[in-house]
């Protein structure tokens, strides 16, 4: 999991260097915020800090990815209708050339822009099968270089290109059509395993926190070592169940593990915010009984 990240960070890093540049600016503050955070933990509170330095780090790390991921989702999802396209223009005798062009001019958004680096490539003396590679290569997404492949194959084949550009469309639908059926499948199991362990869990840990702290109030004695570990373990079994979490979540929602630095900074916050807060809404109850 750990190389997979590093691996789609690397290429988003690479995408923001070319066509985010703001965006670099952007990361460069939320990895500074990560260095205060950790300034925080070691002199207001280490737990506290080590957390939010943790959340921000993921931030800093996961909004690029997230950021790439959607541009492969657009993508994607723009391709059918740019093949079936293309195999309309070729039936009615125009050129794969002409057919890009068309492309690019029209509204298909990301895929517009990208036919049009294409089409340049083309005029500076590349090969349409060469522009067209790099194309599907710089586009991150394997689905996309699978079907360059086929498209070059048929393309200097001389025959059965717009039969393969209307069958891989219909297969990229059906591919689509899949991933929502899993998503709207998974839906409840996932909610199940979030609720549990991001929204049930700290409630019961934060109320078994308030009744240890109103007794210590009863009992007029400060935070004892055996309180202040036992706070200490519920916190650390609380991120670790959210991150497990997160990694659930990815696995059966999404089936990209990488999405995992999506969901564990909500996740984290949420968790560590209704620990923290009914804790304290628990302590100011059981006090004003």
């Amino acid at each position: 999991m750990i190389m997979e990240i590093y691996r789609q960070y690397k290429a988003a890093i690479k995408a923001m260097n070319e066509e985010w540049e703001p965006d670099i600016v952007l990361l460069e503050a939320l990895f500074l915020s990560s260095i205060l955070f950790v300034y925080v933990g070691l002199f207001v509170d280490i737990f506290l800090g080590g957390l939010l330095a943790l959340i921000v780090m993921d931030l800093a790390v996961g909004y690029p990815i997230h950021r790439v991921q959607k541009r492969i989702e657009s993508i994607e999802k723009g391709l059918p209708d740019v093949l079936n396209h293309i195999a309309i223009s070729i039936r009615a005798g125009a050129t794969v050339e002409a057919a890009l062009k068309e492309i690019a001019e029209y509204r298909y958004g990301i895929l517009s822009k990208e036919m049009k680096k294409v089409l340049l490539a083309m005029k500076k003396g590349k090969t349409f099968e060469d522009a067209f590679r790099d194309f599907a290569e710089s586009s991150g997404s394997p689905l996309v270089e699978k079907t360059a492949e086929v498209i070059i194959s048929a393309k200097m084949s001389g025959g059965g290109l717009t039969a393969a550009l209307t069958s891989i469309a219909d297969d990229i639908r059906h591919i689509y059509r899949l991933k929502k059926e899993r998503k709207a499948r998974t839906t409840t199991q996932v909610l199940f395993i979030i609720v549990a362990a991001n929204f049930v869990a700290p409630m019961i840990f934060s109320l078994l926190t308030g009744v240890m702290q109103f007794m210590g109030y009863i009992a007029g004695e400060a935070a004892t070592p055996a309180f202040e570990a036992i706070t200490f373990y519920f916190k650390v079994y609380l991120i670790i169940s959210a991150v497990f979490s997160s990694v659930a979540a990815a696995l059966i929602r999404e089936g990209n593990l990488s999405k995992v630095v999506i969901y564990a900074p909500v996740l984290l916050l949420i968790t560590y915010g209704i620990y923290m807060g009914v804790s304290s809404f628990a302590l100011k109850l059981f006090i004003g009984g």
